[in-house]
């Protein structure tokens, strides 16, 4: 799913940020995220008094972008596009917390000599754990669909029988995605 210049513009253009290093040291200034490129690993750029910093992401665990919180998933498996022969970690975007999480990884694909797209991946995961579980109903540019059945996804929901289906299923749209995620979340099952 390319993302179109109206959307997740903040994470890809200079905005009011905030981060903290692996040291523990925080600060802020107008960060962006440059996805992976050319065998460049993806990196946050960030700008303040006149002066750039590049952050890659072993030195960079949590960190906002406007109103978006990002944090890194080490050993990430889901790698795509460009990141694919990346050995850094992962910078996902979080979506949803609770007893699912949900999150967006974004990569960049070449579909063509003059077009690259920029690819938003839904994945998932119980909180505390290291395993993401992608969710991608439809094709995805870029992204091995086999590594993303329905049925790994819909064993995140053991409560609401009915969601289970749908998810196996492919039944739950990307644009339904978040706001059944938040739902299910919030203590709200489907009858059936």
């Amino acid at each position: 799913m390319a993302v179109g210049p109206g959307i997740a513009q903040a994470q890809f253009a200079f905005a009011p940020g905030t981060y903290e290093l692996a040291n523990g040291s925080k600060g802020s200034a107008q960060l962006k995220l440059v996805l992976a490129e050319g065998g460049s690993p993806a990196t946050v750029v960030g700008s303040k008094n006149g002066r750039e910093r590049t952050f890659r992401s072993p030195e960079l665990p949590v960190f906002t972008i406007d109103t978006h919180r990002f944090v890194r998933a080490n050993d990430f498996r889901l790698l795509s596009g460009t990141d694919a022969e990346s050995k850094d970690p992962a910078w996902l975007e979080i979506l949803e917390t609770g007893s699912v999480e949900l999150y967006f990884y974004y990569y960049q694909v070449e579909m063509g000599p003059n077009f690259k797209a920029h690819v938003k991946l839904p994945v998932l995961r119980k909180p505390g754990t290291s395993t993401y579980f992608a969710y991608s109903p439809g094709r995805t540019p870029g992204f091995d669909q086999k590594l993303a059945p329905g049925t790994f996804v819909a064993a995140l929901f053991p409560a609401d029988p009915v969601l289970q289906r749908q998810f196996a299923t492919n039944a739950v749209s990307r644009a339904q995605l978040a706001a059944v995620v938040h739902a299910y979340n919030q203590g709200v099952r489907l009858t059936p």
